[in-house]
């Protein structure tokens, strides 16, 4: 394991065990997330590609043995012409030592120059699919939050909802109140009972998927502070970003190392045309190697080239050519379509910081325009200018305001994490940005 994620984790540690912000649940998905985990060990095999490219210009020496013991008959003329027929017994022996050295071999230069896209793909992978995991981490962490903020508001509401069902009752047992005014006050409530029971459903839920991601997961975090300020993103252009993004995204960087790398699959291919030339350094020692050497030991050694010219191979090597340069458009085409979805996908999270933003700040005016409705519908309720409907209407607009406001701050930061994973930007300073907006810790 990196230095660098031990030491990231033994900060984390250092902390109460069980409480833990979105900077320490990163550290930890670096230490054990299963899934982060992989990509890693996926980016190291993909590295070796850079070696086993080379490999095949390298000097490559192998050395064989026998031993063999013969028995069979051996017919040969007398000095009278007649067949004499000869036992044969004997061990046979030797060993061979080659070097064999690539001079020029137009498929191994291809395989080489392949095995260095394919590593510098394997790393651009890697790129993404950290970026990645930081948003869905970022995601199923909110997912946690949101829930919880959702099972705190039901619970406000259910106790509101259960102290207008007491109140219409009192009312009407006073003769002051009707039975509709009892109906629909425990209709209110019953209605606020099934959403709390689900609001905990998905609690148990989004804890399970980040415990799935984390490898664990913890009875505290932290949830919004109350203080939720929106700076304007630096640039402000939309254009700016998208070249950003056309130009960093680790995804498109991925798919032009496929392009290149089907691009040598298309150069091995036509290779298969070429000759070959290797130098050849060999040495050879046996003992008794055939009938016409026993009893004999051989010991020689030979240095020399070698070419190899292809002549017919029944059509294999044209079709393969064919092959890979449709191999090659179909990464060419797939590099359009993602540069397609990463722009639209760039202009989408945009969009979505801007307006969440602005949504952030009207639902701040929603949340206080429902809580003076409420207030004006129970004074006016005293005053008889309201109906007991009137006041379950604004409990209900409380309850929405304040949790489309929870929600709408959620969004923002997850929009603006997707914007720098957009650009490929995405790294510590941008959870360290977001973590920033967590304070207090929630208890579950």
């Amino acid at each position: 394991m990196a230095p660098r994620l031990i030491c990231a984790y033994l900060a984390c540690i250092a902390l109460p065990v069980q409480a833990l912000d979105l900077r320490e649940a990163w550290h930890l998905l670096q230490y054990q997330g299963p899934t982060y985990l992989a990509a890693v060990h996926e980016k190291e095999a993909g590295e070796e590609n850079r070696a086993l490219g080379q490999a095949g210009l390298l000097p490559q020496i192998n050395a064989s043995a026998y031993d063999h013991h013969v028995n069979g008959t051996q017919e040969e003329p007398n000095a009278l012409g007649r067949t004499v027929e000869n036992d044969l017994h004997y061990e046979s022996k030797g060993g061979t030592v080659q070097l064999r050295q690539a001079l020029f071999n137009k498929q191994k230069m291809a395989e080489y120059r392949q095995g260095k896209q394919q590593a510098d793909y394997s790393v651009a992978v890697f790129d993404a699919k950290t970026q990645d995991a930081a948003v869905r981490l970022a995601g199923r962490y909110f997912d946690v939050l949101l829930a919880h903020k959702t099972i705190e508001l039901a619970k406000a509401k259910l106790k509101a909802f259960e102290q207008q069902v007491a109140s219409a009752q009192r009312r009407f047992d006073l003769g002051d109140g009707t039975i509709t005014d009892v109906d629909e006050a425990t209709a209110r409530r019953d209605l606020a009972l099934a959403e709390l029971i689900e609001a905990q459903d998905s609690l148990l839920v989004a804890r399970r998927l980040l415990q799935e991601y984390l490898g664990e997961v913890p009875e505290q975090l932290a949830t919004l502070r109350e203080g939720f300020p929106t700076p304007p993103l630096e640039p402000g252009s939309l254009p700016d970003w998208i070249i950003k993004a056309q130009s960093d995204n680790p995804v498109l960087q991925a798919r032009r190392y496929s392009v290149n790398a089907a691009e040598e699959e298309v150069n091995k291919a036509k290779a298969g045309h070429w000759p070959t030339l290797d130098f050849v350094l060999g040495y050879t020692s046996g003992e008794s190697e055939s009938v016409s050497t026993l009893n004999q030991r051989n010991r020689y050694g030979s240095v020399g080239v070698e070419m190899n010219i292809p002549l017919f191979s029944g059509g294999y090597v044209s079709a393969r050519a064919r092959q890979t340069v449709a191999s090659r458009d179909q990464a060419e085409e797939e590099l359009n379509a993602a540069r397609e979805e990463i722009i639209s996908g760039t202009t989408r999270e945009f969009r979505g910081v801007q307006s969440g933003e602005a949504r952030v700040r009207a639902l701040e005016k929603a949340v206080s325009s429902s809580e003076k409705s409420l207030d004006s519908s129970k004074k006016g309720f005293l005053a008889g200018s309201s109906t007991n409907v009137d006041i379950l209407n604004a409990e209900e607009l409380v309850f929405t305001a304040r949790r489309n406001l929870f929600e709408a701050k959620l969004k923002y930061l997850l929009s603006k994490l997707r914007l720098a994973s957009a650009i490929g930007a995405l790294g510590d300073d941008d959870i360290d940005q977001a973590n920033a907006y967590l304070g207090p810790e929630l208890l579950f």
